[in-house]
């Protein structure tokens, strides 16, 4: 009997951000099983992702323009023929605080962390995605961007502000065959949500447990989000663009 045709995996090269831990790691790794190149961008580096063949570790202040484009150019030996897919994940989440007491530093400081590290990416990498001939951005997005939570409008406002971003590449970055798309995955079990060392492992049979506890599918793992976000990455360039994909439970 023959054997079925196996379907050809991807190669090429991509770019993700915020890959020290969490869900940027495990995008990095699904990334390398697809047969990818990873160019991962941090602040801390990931020795373990480090050790495999298929990616370079780059050290970068991703709100530091020039920063993110001296790490990117770093990694010429792999983006010279372009890159294909990037993943726009880092960014940081100030706690909540109530509406009349939050100074402008803090959705000040929201801004910096989400949506100015996703511009400083989009412009380092855009000559990349050209050279290709295609690509994709993925932006990872969140929820609150909706502004149903006052104590978390900060946050939310910077997020909202990242969408904006994404849907105007999806329309100026059109005519090069650039998608550009978000990913909302809700509450995700990451070791920043669950209050452990940046390189705990989140098991699955926990979360299990959490879920069925409080009779939720809320709570994700980071490795089931990073196929969500790599399984968007690979839209073909006539694919959909400027869309919002939502996996919470909270209306768009």
């Amino acid at each position: 009997m023959p054997e079925p045709e196996q379907t050809p995996r991807p190669t090429g090269t991509a770019v993700v951000s915020g890959t020290s831990s969490g869900i940027g790691a495990a995008v990095a790794a699904r990334l390398l099983e697809r047969g990818y190149q990873v160019v991962g961008l941090s602040r801390r580096g990931n020795p373990r992702l480090a050790a495999h063949p298929g990616y370079l570790d780059r050290k970068a202040d991703l709100t530091d323009e020039e920063s993110v484009r001296d790490a990117v150019a770093s990694a010429a030996e792999v983006t010279a023929d372009g890159v294909s897919a990037v993943v726009l994940n880092a960014g940081a989440s100030p706690g909540p605080r109530q509406l009349a007491d939050v100074p402008w530093s803090v959705p000040a400081g929201a801004y910096e962390s989400n949506v100015r590290t996703a511009l400083n990416l989009v412009q380092a990498t855009l000559p990349m995605l050209r050279a290709n001939g295609s690509g994709s951005l993925t932006f990872v997005g969140a929820s609150l961007a909706n502004g149903y939570t006052p104590e978390r409008w900060a946050y939310a406002a910077s997020k909202a502000a990242m969408t904006t971003l994404m849907r105007a590449c999806s329309v100026d970055l059109a005519e090069h065959r650039i998608v550009a798309n978000e990913v909302r995955p809700g509450p995700v079990a990451t070791p920043m949500t669950m209050g452990g060392p940046p390189d705990a492992e989140i098991r699955e049979e926990i979360l299990d447990a959490i879920n069925e506890g409080y009779r939720t599918d809320w709570l994700k793992s980071a490795r089931r989000v990073a196929e969500w976000i790599v399984s968007i990455a690979e839209f073909p360039p006539n694919g959909p663009t400027g869309q919002i994909f939502n996996y919470s439970r909270k209306p768009l």
